[in-house]
């Protein structure tokens, strides 16, 4: 199974003081790509909308909920999407 995107740095939706999850670094330009795998299929209808498989795409913000999570991106203002669709892309070292 593919590793789903890391969510740390995001904003705490479920939290009063706007804190970021497990991070206070914001994810903002971190890169990530489209699975077209997880969550419910109505979500990666409507993704698929917006992306082709693989294609990488740079984080704006990431919304943490209680059991789910949205992710934005800078090439799509305004759209949020199910995290579980996207995996970090992992550069070389």
């Amino acid at each position: 199974m593919t590793r789903t995107m890391s969510i740390s740095g995001g904003i705490n939706t479920y939290s009063f003081n706007d804190d970021r999850y497990d991070s206070g670094a914001p994810p903002k330009g971190r890169k990530v790509y489209f699975l077209n795998d997880n969550g419910y299929e109505i979500d990666r209808e409507t993704a698929r909308e917006y992306f082709k498989p693989n294609e990488v795409l740079t984080v704006e913000e990431i919304y943490v909920g209680r059991s789910s999570s949205q992710v934005e991106f800078s090439e799509h203002p305004g759209k949020r999407f199910n995290t579980v669709m996207f995996a970090d892309v992992q550069l070389p070292e």
